[in-house]
C-alpha cells in the first residue's frame, strides 16, 4: 500500500496544496519532504491523522509526539481564516485500486466548529465510487492500520527523542499494550462492568445492588483518579523533555565556545560523562526507591508470618489444581454413568427391575467417582481464605514474595555507587571549569549557571516523576484489588440471578478478557523480541548486541553472542537508535505494511546514526517511506547517498501575506539547494 495524494485546503498554513506521490518501485521507495521549522511539515502530518481517524485523532496524535489538544479547538486553531477547510488522502492498495478518504469542516462566523462531513470512495481504475462512510473503520482495519497502532507508522521524529530519554521499561510496555489494542480491550472490559450495572437497575434486590452500586463508584473514582494521574505523568515527561533538550543546547553552545579557550574535545568529553553519569545517578536513585517502597515493608514483618503466608497461597494452589482437576473430569463421570446405563445388559431389564436397579447403581457410581479425589493432596488447603485473588494475581503474589529478600549489602552498594557517582560528578565540574578562562563578555558565565540551573531543574523533575509513578504503581494496585472485590460480588449476585443471563454472558466475556491479556503479552513479547534484535543490527554502527530478549513487564536485556548479559550504551545516539528498533519491531508485530511518515527523523543524531537510518529505510524498496525534514537533517552528502533510492521530492516555502499570517506552498521536485 502506498499514499498517492495528500489534498489540503485552508488547513493551518497551507491554502490550497496537493501533494502527489508515485507508487514505490526500481527501488525508488524514499520520498523528502523539506522545510525549516514553521513552514508546515508537523503540519502534513497531523492532516495526515485527522482525515484518516477523525476525533480519534485526537489522542493518537499525542501518541506520536503532536500537539495534544481537544478535537474542536484543535480544528479551530487549524483553520486559514476561512468558513470550511479539507483534507483529502488517497491510499492505493495496488496499481488501479485503492481508497480515498476526504474530511471536510465546517465553522461558523466566529470560527466555531459546527459541523464535520466524511466521505470515503472506492478508486478503481482512476474511477471513483461513493461508499457508504460506515464503512470507514473496515477500509482503515483492513487495508491500512487501525487508529490505536498508527504512531508506530506516522510519528515525530523528536518523540523517539523524548522516549529514548525517559524509562525505557514503561514505554516499552505502553507500546506492547498499544500493539495488542489493551486500552481498547480494558475500556471493552469496563463497558461490560457498566451494561451489568445498568442491566441490574431494571431488576429487585435492593439490598445487592446498593452494595454492588457503591462498589462500582467508588472503583469509577479511582478509574478517574488513574487517569488524571497519567496525565499528570505525560506533563511531567514532557517537561523533563523540553529540559534536557535545553541541557542539550547549552552544551552545545558550551562546545562551540571552547568552553573559554580550553580544549573542545576534552570539553566535549567531559559533558559527555556528566549526561552519562546523571543517567546512572536517577537509575540508582530509582532502585534504592524501589528497594525501599518494595521490599522493605516485607521485612518489618515477622518470620513467622511471612513464612505463614507463603505456606497458606502454597496450600491454596494445591487445593485450587485439585479443584479444577476435580472438575475437568466431571463431565466424564456423567459420560460414564450414560454410558454403563446404555449397555446391552442394563437395556435388557424393563420395569421395575431396571429402575430398581439404576437407583441403586448411580449412588454407587457417585459415590466411587468421588473416593478418586479423596484423601485430598497433602498440604492442600481445606478452604480458600484468598479467594479474592484471582489466578494471575495469585502468581504474581507469589513471585513477589520468592524476591523479597533484601541483603543489607544491596542498600550499602547503592548508596556507595550513589556517593562515587556524586563525587565523580564533582571531579568532571571541576576539570570542566579549569579548562576555562575567563570571558570578560559574561557569556561563559552566564552558560554555566544556565547548564547548573537546568540540571537541578532536571533532578527536582525526575524526583517529582519517581513520586507519580510510585503513586501509579499504589493506584494500579489499588484498583485491581477493588476491581476483583466488585466482580467477585457482582458474579455472586449474577449466579443468584440465573434469569439475568444476558448479565451473565458479559461476565463471562470479562473473565476471557482477564484470562486473555497476560497470555497475548507470553505470545508477543518472543516475536516482538526477534524483531527488535533484527532492526536494531541493522541501525547500531555497534556490533556487540547479538539478541534483545523482551519481557512481558517490559524490561529488556541485551546479550553478548556468548550469551553475557551486557549494559546499554547511554550516548543520546544510540539510546534513539534503539527507541527507533522498537518502533520498528512493534510495527512489524502489528502485521500491517503500510508507509513511513516521520517528521524531523534524524534530528540530533550523528552523521554516523543518521547514514544507518537513512540506509536502513531505503532497504525495504516495497515500503514507502515518507520524509519530513529540517535542511540541516539531510544534507548535501546524505542527499547524494540516498538519491537512487528517491521517488519525489518537494520544498517548502513560505511567504507572509498579512499580519502574522504564513501562507506556504510546496514545490515539486526540489529540495534544499536543488530547484525543479
Amino acid at each position: 500500500m502506498w499514499i498517492e495524494k495528500i489534498e489540503l485546503t485552508n488547513f493551518k498554513v497551507y491554502q490550497y496544496q496537493r501533494f502527489e506521490f508515485p507508487k514505490p518501485e526500481q527501488g525508488r521507495n524514499l520520498v523528502l519532504i523539506g522545510g525549516i521549522n514553521g513552514f508546515g511539515k508537523t503540519t502534513l502530518l497531523e492532516a495526515l491523522y485527522l482525515c484518516l481517524y477523525g476525533e480519534d485523532a485526537t489522542h493518537y496524535l499525542a501518541r506520536a509526539g503532536l500537539k495534544r489538544n481537544s478535537y474542536a479547538k484543535f480544528l479551530q486553531n487549524a483553520l486559514h481564516g476561512r468558513d470550511q477547510m479539507r483534507v483529502s488522502v488517497r491510499l492505493m492498495t495496488k496499481v488501479g485500486y485503492g481508497f480515498e478518504i476526504t474530511r471536510t469542516w465546517f465553522f461558523d462566523a466566529k470560527g466555531e466548529l459546527y459541523e464535520q462531513e466524511v466521505r470515503l470512495d472506492e478508486i478503481r481504475d482512476g474511477i471513483s465510487t461513493p461508499m457508504d462512510k460506515e464503512n470507514l473503520a473496515f477500509v482503515l482495519e483492513d487495508h491500512v492500520v487501525p487508529a490505536n497502532l498508527a504512531p508506530f507508522f506516522f510519528f515525530d521524529g523528536e518523540e523517539v527523542k523524548k522516549l529514548a530519554d525517559q524509562d525505557r521499561t514503561s514505554w516499552i510496555k505502553q507500546g506492547m499494550e498499544s500493539l495488542m489494542g489493551v486500552v481498547l480491550v480494558k475500556a471493552l472490559r469496563d463497558r461490560l462492568l457498566q451494561y451489568q450495572n445498568n442491566r441490574r437497575t431494571n431488576g429487585g434486590h435492593n439490598v445487592d445492588k446498593t452494595k454492588l452500586d457503591a462498589m462500582l463508584n467508588a472503583l469509577n473514582q479511582k478509574i478517574e483518579q488513574q487517569t488524571q494521574l497519567a496525565n499528570d505523568l505525560y506533563i511531567s515527561n514532557e517537561e523533563i523533555a523540553r529540559n534536557q533538550i535545553r541541557r542539550d543546547e547549552v552544551q552545545r553552545e558550551l562546545i562551540s565556545l571552547g568552553a573559554g579557550g580550553g580544549n573542545i574535545k576534552s570539553i566535549e568529553d567531559i559533558l559527555r560523562e556528566e549526561g552519562e553519569k546523571k543517567h546512572d545517578l536517577d537509575d540508582c536513585r530509582k532502585q534504592l526507591e524501589n528497594l525501599l517502597a518494595d521490599r522493605l515493608p516485607f521485612h518489618l514483618v515477622s518470620d513467622n508470618l511471612m513464612l505463614s503466608i507463603k505456606a497458606r497461597l502454597s496450600e491454596e494452589r494445591i487445593r485450587l489444581d485439585w479443584d479444577a482437576q476435580k472438575q475437568g473430569l466431571e463431565p466424564q463421570k456423567n459420560k460414564f454413568i450414560t454410558a454403563l446405563f446404555n449397555t446391552q445388559p442394563m437395556l435388557k431389564l424393563t420395569g421395575s427391575k431396571k429402575s430398581v436397579l439404576e437407583s441403586w447403581l448411580k449412588p454407587c457410581v457417585e459415590q466411587a467417582w468421588e473416593s478418586l479425589y479423596f484423601p485430598r493432596p497433602t498440604h492442600c488447603a481445606t478452604e480458600l481464605l484468598h479467594d479474592y485473588l484471582e489466578l494471575r494475581q495469585r502468581q504474581r503474589l507469589e513471585e513477589s514474595l520468592s524476591t523479597t529478600q533484601l541483603g543489607a549489602n544491596q542498600i550499602r552498594t547503592l548508596i556507595k555507587q550513589r556517593s562515587d557517582l556524586k563525587d565523580r560528578l564533582e571531579k568532571l565540574k571541576m576539570r570542566r571549569i579549569k579548562l576555562e578562562s575567563v570571558h570578560d563578555d559574561g557569556v561563559l558565565e552566564k552558560l554555566n549557571h544556565n547548564l547548573t540551573t537546568v540540571q537541578d531543574e532536571l533532578e527536582q523533575q525526575n524526583k517529582h516523576l519517581g513520586d507519580l509513578e510510585r503513586q501509579a504503581t499504589a493506584l494500579d494496585a489499588n484498583i485491581e484489588n477493588e476491581r476483583s472485590a466488585y466482580e467477585r460480588e457482582n458474579a455472586h449476585y449474577i449466579s443468584a440471578e440465573p434469569t439475568k443471563s444476558i448479565a451473565n454472558k458479559a461476565q463471562k466475556v470479562i473473565r476471557l478478557i482477564d484470562e486473555l491479556l497476560p497470555r497475548l503479552f507470553e505470545l508477543k513479547t518472543q516475536e516482538l523480541s526477534q524483531a527488535v534484535t533484527r532492526h536494531y543490527k541493522q541501525l547500531a554502527h555497534k556490533k556487540q548486541v547479538n539478541t534483545i530478549i523482551i519481557e512481558a513487564d517490559g524490561s529488556c536485556h541485551l546479550f553478548t553472542k556468548g550469551g553475557k548479559e551486557i549494559k546499554f550504551d547511554r550516548s543520546a545516539g544510540e539510546n534513539q537508535i534503539f527507541a527507533t528498533a522498537l518502533y520498528a519491531g512493534l510495527a512489524e508485530a502489528s502485521g500491517y505494511d503500510i508507509p513511513l511518515v516521520v517528521d524531523t527523523p534524524l534530528a540530533r543524531l550523528s552523521s554516523e546514526h543518521r547514514k544507518n537510518l537513512l540506509n536502513y529505510w531505503c532497504s525495504n524498496s516495497d515500503r514507502q517511506v515518507i520524509l519530513l525534514s529540517q535542511d540541516t537533517e539531510v544534507g548535501k552528502e546524505l542527499m547524494e547517498s540516498v538519491r537512487p533510492h528517491l521517488s519525489k521530492t518537494y520544498l517548502l516555502e513560505s511567504s507572509l501575506i498579512s499580519d502574522d499570517v504564513y501562507k506556504t506552498v510546496a514545490k515539486a521536485n526540489a529540495y534544499f539547494g536543488e530547484q525543479a
